[in-house]
């Protein structure tokens, strides 16, 4: 996978930060290896150790502005199911660590899927997908939020462009603007539920063991809804691999469904204006591509829009 975020390397961090690491590791790091997909800029690293362990280790100083979502994934991957997450080998916060959240994986080998239609890694991914959903009902975590809490003011994209109109958007979104802002927000009475969702599946945020099935990573937030919900959010990134939009449907339509149809439509015109009004804006320190990822998600969406709504 191509580079997405500007990470920290090993060699980079404070000294106290790797001395905190390596004695929590009870080795000393031999070679680390950065990676450089997903869109936060904390440190993301493949460690080969020096007695032959190799960890994969996450972290970020608790004073960064994405710190709060390194401590949301410590929450949540710290009470995973077997199978569904990576196994989580310890974590820190920042009082007992000096400073930074930590959290050590396994390190996984394998791949990120590619979800083009009728590939093994298509029906792997929807495997996962659907036995993540069994497992995580009801929620194993304690006190998550209800999704629309955390994400119902940031699904209303529309609604703001709709008040002021950029110039270069898409001529089917513009004729439908207000209609779109219209039903934005009307999947939230049906998203109540309790299980635990990862809300943010793409294919960079699985990787598929090299003996076949697929793990969910990056866990980054601790809220729980209706079983639909993550399907849902698969939906463009099946489209955006190769799917028409009634292909990527008919893949995901054994997983949970919500009940009214017109809860998905939705649904899919929140994302949509998501992204169209975040592409928008400038790129956070230290991920200049997810502006561009969230340009060709909006795209992705429209086609899902056009094939729900119908609408010329």
């Amino acid at each position: 996978m191509s580079a997405t975020s500007v990470r920290p390397e090993w060699a980079s961090l404070p000294a106290a930060a790797r001395e905190y690491v390596e004695s929590r590791l009870e080795s000393r790091v031999a070679g680390p290896v950065p990676c450089t997909g997903g869109f936060t800029p904390g440190v993301a690293s493949r460690l080969l150790l020096d007695d032959g362990r190799r960890v994969f280790l996450k972290g970020m100083q608790s004073d960064h502005p994405f710190a709060p979502q390194y401590a949301d994934e410590i929450a949540v991957t710290s009470v995973l199911p077997a199978g569904v997450g990576p196994d989580a080998l310890w974590w820190a916060t920042p009082e007992e660590s000096g400073g930074w959240w930590w959290l050590c994986l396994e390190d996984i080998p394998g791949a990120v899927p590619v979800l083009a239609p009728g590939s093994a890694d298509t029906v792997a991914v929807l495997a996962a997908v659907e036995e993540a959903g069994k497992l995580l009902t009801p929620s194993p975590l304690d006190g998550a939020k209800p999704i629309a809490d955390l994400v119902g003011l940031w699904l209303t994209g529309w609604t703001f462009l709709a008040e002021q109109t950029p110039a270069d958007l898409d001529p089917w979104a513009a004729r439908h603007l207000g209609a779109l802002a219209a039903i934005e927000q009307d999947w939230q009475q049906a998203a109540g539920g309790n299980t635990l969702l990862h809300w943010d599946l793409r294919p960079d945020n699985m990787l598929r063991r090299e003996d076949g099935p697929v793990v969910i990573i990056d866990w980054s937030y601790q809220n729980q809804g209706a079983a639909w919900i993550d399907p849902a959010v698969l939906v463009p990134y099946l489209i955006l691999d190769g799917h028409t939009a009634a292909e990527a449907e008919a893949a995901v339509a054994h997983l949970p469904q919500p009940e009214d149809p017109r809860t998905l439509t939705a649904f899919a015109a929140g994302l949509g204006g998501y992204w169209e009004k975040s592409s928008r804006r400038p790129a956070p320190p230290g991920v200049p591509f997810l502006r561009a990822h969230q340009v060709r998600a909006a795209e992705a969406a429209r086609a899902w829009l056009r094939h729900r709504t119908g609408w010329e």
